[in-house]
């Protein structure tokens, strides 16, 4: 009995959230209140592909290069060759899984540049830069996690 049901409400919930085309959409725009240099953008950046250390090496670097890459089209093979998939349901590559299952979170400064990156840096320090987006990402996580009310 409970078995029957569990296919139907299965079936029901696949219909009401589309299947993945295969395509990764994109990460939406985010600002920072004062804006970053484009130099401490790339040292965050390559802070966080050069730290990882979870996971396999091989995903790390296949993340990297869709994440770097200037064609969607090139992203979106070298996912798929890497047997990559999105583990959101805005298929953005925020988190991604492995063919073994195994979960990949990228932040979104390591996918898209703030609106309002600056050449002429606003944090003399770079690890003011660097507190500032952890910030900015950890305040958005948590807004993203709390419930909204009706």
């Amino acid at each position: 009995m409970g078995c029957a049901s569990s296919k139907q409400s299965r079936r029901s919930s696949e219909r009401e959230s589309p299947q993945w085309d295969g395509h990764i959409r994109p990460v939406r725009a985010w600002k920072l209140e004062r804006p970053i240099s484009t130099e401490h953008l790339a040292r965050l950046r390559n802070e966080f592909w050069e730290t990882r250390v979870e996971g396999r090496p091989e995903m790390w670097q296949a993340l990297r290069f869709a994440a770097e890459s200037q064609s969607d089209e090139l992203r979106d093979e070298t996912l798929k060759a890497a047997g990559m998939r999105p583990a959101n349901r805005r298929y953005t590559m925020q988190t991604m899984f492995d063919e073994r299952g195994a979960l990949y979170a990228i932040p979104m400064y390591a996918l898209v540049d703030p609106t309002n990156l600056d050449e002429q840096p606003s944090y003399e320090e770079f690890k003011d830069a660097a507190r500032a987006v952890a910030d900015y990402v950890e305040a958005h996580d948590k807004s993203r996690r709390t419930p909204r009310s009706l």
